[in-house]
């Protein structure tokens, strides 16, 4: 019984872990993207409607200002939400390290 209640605690600990490194990558490279796409002359962005501006806008700022919350407080999802913090994690990291290849170093 011990033994299982051991194993348990690991296993729960090494996702926690998963966890923050997932919302700790979700906020810098949702944060590193905003500023990519906001913090520069953009004609793309430029030539969209003022809504659809706000929607990109606000749909990178939820993410980051979200997983941050996760980090500070220590909470701790159930593992199906985990995976997709993962999965999140990598999608913004892959559209940072592109955007900033393609467009940032470039100068485009």
């Amino acid at each position: 019984m011990l033994r299982l209640l051991v194993e348990n605690s690991l296993k729960i600990n090494s996702m926690q872990i998963i966890n923050e490194i997932a919302n700790i990558l979700i906020f810098v490279n949702a944060t590193l993207f905003y500023i990519f796409v906001f913090g520069r002359e953009v004609k793309a962005i430029a030539r969209l409607t003022l809504v659809e501006q706000w929607l990109l806008r606000v749909g990178l700022s939820i993410p980051s200002m979200g997983s941050l919350y996760n980090v500070l407080v220590g909470q701790y999802p159930p593992i199906p939400e985990i995976i997709i913090n993962v999965g999140y994690a990598s999608l913004f990291t892959w559209a940072s390290i592109f955007h900033y290849n393609t467009f940032v170093r470039n100068g485009k």
